[in-house]
């Protein structure tokens, strides 16, 4: 039987940094690593607004990206 084992969670901010010579937006995106497999998503999103609002650029969205490993 296969398992999956949490390996390490990161929190994306994206930003919007401006448009470009044919009108579309660009994006970046900043990554803080070390979440818990367990933090709470309010928390998470508590944190991600925090962050968001010491940068400069228009953010538009935090999302987290947790990454697993399948073990057979």
């Amino acid at each position: 039987m296969a398992t999956k084992t949490f390996e390490k969670g990161t929190l994306r901010i994206k930003f919007s940094t401006g448009v470009n010579t044919q009108g579309q937006m660009i994006e970046k995106t900043k990554a803080f690593q070390n979440v818990a497999r367990d933090a709470q998503l309010e928390n998470l999103a508590a944190v991600g607004t925090a962050l968001a609002s010491l940068y400069a650029h228009e953010w538009i969205g935090t999302g987290i990206l947790m990454q697993e490993s399948i073990q057979q």
